[in-house]
């Protein structure tokens, strides 16, 4: 936490006009809160400290670090200090009114070689969706200008991936390279049943061709059941043998049974998708939140730092 508020100090001091530091807190089990406050208090600069009730996850937290941020440039960044604060004045550099999102892109990313080729993929697979040509689609280390961040704050489904978000409002997205380092001995807390749940909800929430993949399926399926017993029909009529009719019905019940459960399995998922977003849930809960400002300082035009939990990828 410490090292947090260290890092970014030197930043804020060399950010024209106002600056705050928003930190959310996503129902860490430790004393997150209570160090934040504690420090917070001592800070030269405006601190505000969320608190969730509980574990909500990183695009929850980032949505509640952007309610609560008053800038009119807002930067998100993970707390595991991965993205290093140094490197916010890059992205600072080239925000204007006609690039309002500047991204940073892992140039050598200090990750697993089995996490980068996950991300290589869903870069690509994401920019084919959205239409989109960036190099890191999954890096989190962004600076928005506050008319992105009041549009972003009006989506209200219940399955967001924030570039995902962000590439489906359509505004021009710059990258530029920044300094990745390695994660710390905290280990991430994505694991693989995490990241299988968000492959799910990117395929699902942000295109609906698993439904016509499992629609051909059917079709195929269909057609090759009715070419089969065609063909076994003729065969036996003209040669007088082959494989007992027992056997041929069970094999194409069996084709036709796997095909139906991978048809109802892909289905399921969007009846899934739709149970929840039809509890209209909230998306987050804030439990607290605690605003230190020293300087008392107007909020109208200042720059907020947003920085997620460690918790985060």
């Amino acid at each position: 936490m410490h090292a947090i508020f260290d890092g970014l100090g030197p930043v804020l001091d060399t950010v024209e006009g106002p600056a705050e530091l928003v930190l959310v807190d996503d129902g860490s089990p430790d004393r997150t809160w209570e160090r934040a406050v504690e420090l917070a208090r001592n800070y030269r600069h405006p601190v505000t400290v969320v608190r969730l009730l509980r574990n909500f996850g990183q695009h929850p937290a980032v949505f509640a670090g952007l309610a609560h941020a008053r800038g009119r440039i807002v930067v998100t960044m993970d707390s595991d200090l991965q993205y290093p604060p140094g490197e916010v004045p890059k992205l600072l550099a080239e925000i204007s009114e006609s690039t309002p999102v500047v991204s940073g892109y892992r140039q050598d990313r200090q990750d697993r070689w089995i996490r980068r080729r996950i991300t290589r993929e869903l870069t690509r697979w994401l920019n084919r969706r959205t239409k989109s040509n960036l190099i890191d689609f999954g890096s989190m280390f962004r600076a928005y200008d506050r008319s992105v961040v009041q549009r972003m704050l009006t989506v209200t489904e219940r399955h967001r991936y924030v570039p995902a978000v962000v590439a489906w409002l359509g505004v021009p997205i710059k990258e530029v390279p920044i300094v990745h380092h390695p994660r710390g001995a905290e280990r991430s807390r994505y694991r693989w049943g995490a990241l299988f749940e968000m492959f799910l909800d990117l395929v699902t929430g942000y295109a609906i061709f698993p439904l016509r993949v499992v629609t051909a399926l059917g079709l195929f399926a269909s057609l090759l059941g009715f070419v089969g017993t065609l063909f076994f029909l003729i065969y036996r009529v003209t040669v007088g043998q082959g494989p007992s009719g027992t056997i041929s019905a069970f094999a194409l019940i069996f084709f036709l049974s796997a095909v139906q459960l991978a048809v109802m399995a892909v289905i399921g998922e969007y009846v899934g998708r739709i149970y929840t977003e039809a509890k209209a849930r909230p998306y987050y809960l804030v439990g607290d939140v605690v605003t230190h400002d020293p300087a008392h300082a107007p909020s109208a035009s200042s720059t907020g730092l947003g920085s997620t939990p460690s918790a985060s990828r």
